[in-house]
Order: structure tokens, then sequence, then C-alpha cells
């Protein structure tokens, strides 16, 4: 016994699969595509409409005829209602064929249903190779048919492999007719599909609706190649305005409208005259306000990943490129998960992408343009106002396109696609202007269906690590890179008061994560540990009290301050060395889980004694905010730099022997200045924070690496050096990393504060913050080396 189907199950998947009747035409031009991909160069894809009936008033027509209207009122609607730029000679036949049968009763509307068919359809033909009859047989009528995606493995590049573009021709009209051959086939092919016999209506079995191609014409070339598709009896309205907005609105966006590539595939014709498809016209994206060139590839020498990125903001005259390399790239391409927390509450946490998943997503580029439509005027050449370049704008924006092999892939860049979440964050974030209306441009992917594979219902690509590669590149891009570079220029981006209380709150959302994990360890704990469970929930709850009344503490301690900026920075300041102990402690918690899990019973009990002594550990650290938040938090006094880092790295040790991170502390000796001590901490917990993150990282991508943190004191100097042996930080970006929200994190990891509040910290204390400027230190032309000069003390 086998499935059945019902023949109308074939129209809810055509219904399913295909959402518009843009998207059933851009179906039909590459499968022509497809069909011709074998030739240099590729012949013409034609494409024409002959419509001289709207459907709206044939439709109107049958229910008039239903309720039984006469036909000759009918007639003189329809007359009325008949397409002014339809082919006389055509229009004539019709109009002569139904007053024939005006005065027959039903044959008038048998008449009507047959002529709406005759005269009303569109054409899509091309010269490629065609299908032989058994194709048509064996192929045509077999939906899901995988002859292309054998094909796409062996390395050919066809559009579509999944073998459901030809359920198109059901959306567009009721009646299809192919004509195709191949050469040295002798014959024309031929088939008939009337998709009315699969209606919702009918409970037939698909099976036993016949469906054949026979033998048609001869060729008088036998080397004749191609195909003709016809649809007929169309459902839907393609007047001359219609189908001029859907060619050269939806399907010039699918052909790479930066390019003319679309007028040189495609001829277009509705009722004989000529629709030429319009492109991105240069002098638009030339008079753009801002532009970034992105480019993605492999290093050829170290096989590393390369994202490299042009910034130029025209309009204030400023300009930035950035290069990110190896482990950077794969940090900010983790990927989000949504899990379920506490009560309810959501949490997300982040996943590192397989180690060849770039290597499926290969090489990329993307061109973005950005208009800031406040301030657009009219351009020379093209537009006369200043609405009319706001309108050729909107004809293009929407945020980037996605492109394969110059092809678009659905529904990137649609209204209502926010796939790089520009609308969201411009929303949601002030003074970021790179909203989806001001945004227009592409992104070009050359990888194969196998490794970016489309959904088959034209959505998207399916999710994979490859696919939140490029959306994560491209969004540390434009909303990191190119928002730091506007609002820089503009002297816009500060830090704003809700954003340091965020900041300063933020181990609430990893108090909600361990919170729940704490729930699940309960639950794998026998009799005889529950007391210690109990006592480990204890220590959480005293942490979370310890981390609220620091932070309230310190909003107190500055609430008279002159200086609201200090206020902020010190806010902030806590919450990024709270959530850093909130981070740690949600590790240690869920290691425990793991080890409760898979360990013997004896060993159940030395891991939970383990968690209990991080926990105290961790205490100890927020003990130490009295340093930073007392009333005297402002006070300078006098203390032993070399004590203080002494004291910060006994912090980490735990997390330093977990990771194998070799630490170089400085030689004995002593350098003694009058600053704030707490702000000193603080900036050394960001420095080595840093540090170890990237340190972590580059070991999980880098077979037999020895990670290494390097302290130095110089008390001749009065300077503090902190270096690792990490992926090193680009020589362009050696400054723009100290701007606000500048990472290369993911969500969750870094707002993209530390350095800046490290660098405005220091400064307080008239110290300086920089990288040091010398590339190379350990990885070929990199900055490795934090400085933290105390000279101007």
């Amino acid at each position: 016994m086998a499935f059945r189907f019902a023949a109308r199950t074939l129209l809810e998947l055509g219904k399913e699969l295909i959402s518009s009747d843009e998207v059933a035409l851009y179906e039909l031009i590459k499968n022509s595509v497809d069909a011709g991909s074998h030739k240099a160069p590729l012949s013409k894809i034609e494409i024409e409409a002959q419509v001289i009936l709207p459907h709206s008033v044939y439709s109107r027509a049958l229910e008039k005829l239903a309720e039984g209207v006469d036909p000759k009122e009918v007639l003189k609607e329809i007359r009325a209602g008949m397409v002014s730029t339809a082919p006389r000679e055509a229009m004539e036949r019709f109009l002569a064929s139904l007053e024939r049968n005006v005065s027959r009763g039903a044959r008038f509307l048998t008449a009507l249903v047959s002529l709406y068919s005759q005269y009303n359809w569109i054409e899509v033909r091309d010269a490629g190779k065609g299908m032989s009859l058994r194709d048509l047989d064996e192929v045509f009528l077999t939906v899901g048919t995988r002859s292309r995606r054998s094909d796409n493995i062996k390395g050919a590049q066809y559009l579509g492999d999944k073998g459901v573009g030809r359920l198109s021709t059901m959306r567009l009209g009721d009646r299809l007719l192919v004509h195709s051959t191949t050469a040295g086939q002798p014959f024309w092919g031929r088939l008939r599909i009337n998709w009315s016999l699969f209606s919702h209506d009918s409970e037939t079995p698909l099976e036993e609706i016949k469906v054949e191609p026979i033998k048609g014409r001869m060729k008088s070339d036998p080397e004749a190649s191609g195909t003709t598709i016809r649809i007929s009896a169309l459902n839907a309205d393609w007047t001359p305005g219609r189908f001029d907005d859907v060619i050269r609105g939806k399907i010039a966006r699918t052909i790479d409208p930066f390019t003319s590539k679309a007028n040189e595939l495609l001829v277009v014709r509705h009722n004989g005259a000529r629709v030429v498809i319009p492109r991105v016209p240069k002098k638009l994206t030339d008079a753009a306000h801002a532009t970034c060139n992105i480019r993605f590839y492999f290093d050829p020498k170290t096989e590393e990943p390369v994202l490299e990125a042009d910034l130029n903001y025209q309009l204030r005259n400023k300009a930035r490129s950035v290069r990110f390399r190896g482990v950077e790239i794969y940090s900010m391409a983790q990927r989000d998960s949504k899990r379920r927390g506490k009560r309810g509450h959501a949490a997300f946490e982040n996943i590192l992408i397989r180690s060849n998943a770039l290597v499926d997503l290969g090489p990329f580029e993307a061109d973005v343009y950005w208009f800031n439509r406040a301030v657009v005027r009219a351009i020379e050449g093209l537009t006369d106002k200043q609405q009319e370049t706001r309108d050729q704008i909107a004809q293009w924006s929407g945020g980037p396109m996605l492109y394969r092999h110059g092809f678009r892939i659905l529904p990137y860049g649609e209204p209502g696609d926010d796939w790089l979440a520009l609308d969201r964050n411009a929303f949601g974030e002030s003074g970021f202007k790179l909203n989806r209306q001001q945004v227009l441009g592409r992104v070009l992917i050359h990888s194969s269906h196998l490794a970016l594979s489309e959904q088959t219902n034209r959505q998207g690509l399916i999710e994979s690590d490859a696919e939140s590669a490029l959306r994560k590149m491209l969004m540390v891009i434009l909303h990191v890179e190119l928002r730091g570079l506007i609002n820089e220029a503009d002297e816009f981006e500060t830090v704003k008061k809700r954003e340091a209380e965020e900041a300063a709150m933020d181990f609430r959302q990893s108090q909600h994560d361990v919170e729940t994990v704490l729930d699940e360890l309960r639950m794998h704990l026998g009799p005889d540990q529950i007391g210690l469970g109990n006592r480990l929930g204890e220590a959480v709850d005293t942490l979370v009290t310890q981390c609220a009344a620091a932070v309230r503490k310190l909003d107190k301690s500055v609430a008279q301050s002159v200086d609201e900026r200090e206020k902020l920075l010190h806010l902030a300041g806590i919450g990024l060395i709270t959530e850093f102990i909130f981070h740690e402690l949600d590790r240690a918690v869920r290691h425990t889980m793991t080890a409760l899990v898979n360990a013997r019973a004896s060993q159940q009990q030395s891991a939970l004694r383990a968690l209990e002594d991080q926990l105290v550990t961790l205490q100890k650290r927020v003990s130490a905010f009295d340093e930073l938040t007392g009333e005297r938090r402002q006070t300078k006094t006098n203390f032993d730099v070399s004590e203080v880092i002494e004291y910060v790295l006994q912090q980490h040790e735990n997390e330093f022997e977990r990771h194998n991170i070799q630490v170089i502390k400085p030689e004995r000796g002593r350098l003694i200045v009058k600053a704030v001590r707490g702000m000193f901490i603080q900036i050394l917990e960001n420095l080595i924070a840093n540090a170890t993150y990237w340190l972590k990282l580059q070991s999980r991508y880098q077979n037999g690496f020895e990670p290494q943190i390097k302290v130095s004191i110089d008390a001749e100097t009065r300077v503090v050096t902190v270096e690792d042996n990490g992926p090193g930080v680009d020589p362009a970006r050696g400054e723009t990393i100290f701007q606000p929200f500048i990472t290369s994190k993911p969500a969750g990891q870094g707002r993209g504060l530390g350095l800046y509040i490290s660098r405005e910290l220091a400064e307080y204390n008239d110290w300086q913050l920089y990288m040091d400027k010398t590339p190379g230190l350990h990885r070929e032309g990199r900055l490795s080396m934090f400085v933290i000069d105390m000279g101007g003390e």
C-alpha cells in the first residue's frame, strides 16, 4: 500500500511554494536561463503578453451571466472594459466571435470562456537546450526531480535544482501549453495541461488525471532547440499598467540591477510594445551620502578568512578601511541560539560555527549605498527635484538584495524582510540612521546550492552555519563599522543614560540563565547532596544581591556629581565587571551540570565542591567593588601598581588554568602612582577579559595553539603593557576600537563599551590608554599590545 494524493494537493503545493505572480514569472525566467546555461553567449529570453480582456472584467461577466443578466448587456461591459493597447485585429476577432454567440444562450458563456483563454496569454520563449519528448514525460511531469541537483554537485551553476519551478505556471493561469525540442529531435514535443482539473472541488486521485506529451509539428531545422511555454486563461489582471509595474519593479530587481544584464538577457513585450527593464542609475549611487564596499575571501598564503570593507562617508568627507581575519571572523559569525529561561524569560547563547562553514560560504562581495533622505537634493542629469531623488531611492531601497550568479535569492531586501536588522536597530537605538528606506545595495555570493541552499518556498536560505556567518559579517560591517563612521563624523554618538543603566544591570539576564541551570542541576542531585545544592542557591542569591547593591551604591555615590557623563561611565564600567563575573558563573554551573550527568557518584560530590569554591572566589571579586563604589570612590590615593596587577590576575587564575593560558607576570618592582585604585582595577579587568576571550577562541580554531598573556611594568617610563598572542587587531582599527559600540564580538558577548570606558577612566587619572603601533609582535601585520601610559600622572 502506498500514499495516494488527491489532485487538488498539487494546487495546494503550488500555492505554498509559489507565493506571488512575480515569483512565478521569475521562476520561469530562471528555468529558461538554466536551459541555456550550456551556451555562450546566452541567447535572449523572450517574455510576451497578449491581454485583450482583464481578468477582473472577465470574472464580473461570468458572475452576471450566472445571475441571468442578458448576454447583450454583458457584452457591452466587456467591450467597455477591453484593454485599449490590445492588437486591433485580435480584438476584432474576439468581439466578432462573441457577437455571433450573443443570442445563443449558454453558448455565449462557452464562447466567452474559450475566447478568454485563446486571446489572453503570457509566453516565455528560449532557444536553450530544450526538452525531448522523453524529458517532457519523465522530467517536466515529475515534481521534485533532482536532475539539476546532480549536475550542481558536479560543478554546474543551475539557478534551480529542486524541480518545483514548473508549478509556477498554475499560479499564472489555468491552461498550459508547452512546445519543446532538443537538437537532433526532428519534431517539436507538445504538452497540454488543464490545471482546472486539479481544482479544490475535485476529489479525483492525482494518478487518474492523464497528462501526456505528444509529437507535434516537424522542425525545419533539425538542430534547432528551445522551449516555448504559453500560459492562458490567466488568473489575474495583466493590464499594461500592472505588467509594467511587475517587470519594471519586482522583475527588474531579480536580475542584478546594478548592471545592464537584465536587458541583455530579456526581451519583454506587452501587446507588442517593448518594455525596457530599468537598472539602478550610476548617477544615483554616485550621489549616495555613504558607501560601503565589502569583500570576503581567503588569504592565498595563510588560507585564513579575510573580511575587508572600504567605508566612505562622502557627506562629511570621511573614510575608513577595515580588515578582519581569522578568529575575528569566527567570533562575529557565531550563531544565536534561543533557549527557554527561568519563568519563561527569553535567554540566548552564542554557538561557535563549524570551522569549515566559511569554506562552505565561499567568497562574496557587497556594495551598500546610504542616503540621508532629509538632505537629498536633485541629481544633475537624473532628477530635477528633491522629491524625484527620493522617489528614485524608494524604487531601489529596502536594504541589500542577495544574488547568486547575478540572480536574486528571495525575499532578501523585500518590504517585509529585514534580514540584516536595519530597521530594528535604526528605530531601537538613538542616533542610528541606517534604516532600510535609506539603504540600497547588493550582496553577491558564488557558492553552490549545496553549501547555501534555498528554501523550497522561496523564503530565503535554509538556516545553516554558512548562512548565519554571511548575515553576521554583513551586520558587523553595517551596524558597527559604518554606523561608527557616520556617528563619529556627525559627532553624534555618546553613551546615553539608558545605555549606561542597561550595561550596569546586564547581569540580570545572566542571573536568569544561571538560576535556570541551577534548577536543572538540583534535579540531578541525590538525597545526600540536597544540602549542598541549597548552599549553592544561597551563594548565587548572595552574589546577585552584592552586584545589585554595588550598582545602587555607585549610583548613590555619584548622584551629586557635577559631571553627569562621569556618572554614566562609572555605571557602565561596573556593569561590565558584573557581566564578566556572571558569565563566569554561568559557565561554572553548566560545567558542573555536565559533570553531574556524566560522572560517577564519587565524582559528583567533588564537582559540587569545586563549584562552591568558585562561588567563593567570585564573591571575593564582587566584594572588591567597595574599592570602586564607596563614598571615597573618586579620591585619588597612592598605591603600588604591581600589587593591583597581582590581585587582578589572581582573580582569573582558575580561568587561566582551565584554558591553559600561560600568564607572564611583571618582574618584581614597585611603581607607586596616585590615582583612583578602583578605576585601575576596571581598566585591567577589561583588558584581561578581552585577551582571555580572544585566546579561548583562537585555541578553538587553531590546532596546537599555546595561548599567552603578558603583563609588564616599566617603572622608569611609568608604563604598564598588556599583550597576548591571540588574533590581534588590524592597525587601521587601532584607534577605532576605543570608540563606543565598536565590537566584533557577537550579541550577548559585548556592547562595544569596554575599551571606550577604559580609555575614559584612564583619562580621568591623566593617563593614556592606546594600542602600541608596532605590528607583528605575535602575528604578521597585527597589533597585540595595549599600553597604559601613566607618565602624565
